[in-house]
């Protein structure tokens, strides 16, 4: 679920759910470099959110649909330090692009609501070739 968190400064985690996350598989040349210095990695769920994936494009887009039947596995990542976590966030500004947009949202973990930042897809639209992935899982790609 999005939120209009207004304390944006208090947020510490960052939700992945491509390349990005701690357990990504794709190979992405990126994904380890980023990983690195987590402090720690835990999986949660985000509602009103779809996963795109591509059969030739190796990384995916999550849209908002605020339908309560989407939902997003997401891997919250945290670094040791507020500076780590800044450096992380601005890492990540710079891999996602203009194609993505960051965003606060609320992410659940064993009943309990987590604030985190999110890359969203900007695209108003995708082309055939992305199909959604129902699981909301990107390890789950293949299934598509």
């Amino acid at each position: 679920m999005s939120t209009n968190i207004k304390a944006t400064s208090d947020i510490q985690f960052l939700a992945t759910y491509g390349t990005l996350r701690d357990d990504d598989n794709s190979g992405a040349a990126w994904t380890n470099d980023f990983v690195k210095d987590i402090s720690g990695a835990v999986t949660g769920k985000l509602v009103g959110y779809r996963l795109f994936g591509h059969s030739v494009i190796n990384y995916p887009f999550a849209t908002y649909t605020g339908d309560s039947n989407d939902s997003l596995v997401v891997r919250l990542l945290s670094w040791p330090s507020k500076e780590q976590f800044e450096e992380r966030i601005q890492a990540a500004d710079i891999i996602e692009g203009d194609e993505y947009e960051r965003r606060a949202v609320e992410v659940i973990v064993n009943d309990e609501i987590k604030h985190a930042y999110i890359y969203i897809s900007k695209l108003a639209s995708l082309d055939n070739d992305w199909k959604s992935i129902p699981s909301g899982d990107w390890l789950e790609r293949h299934l598509i």
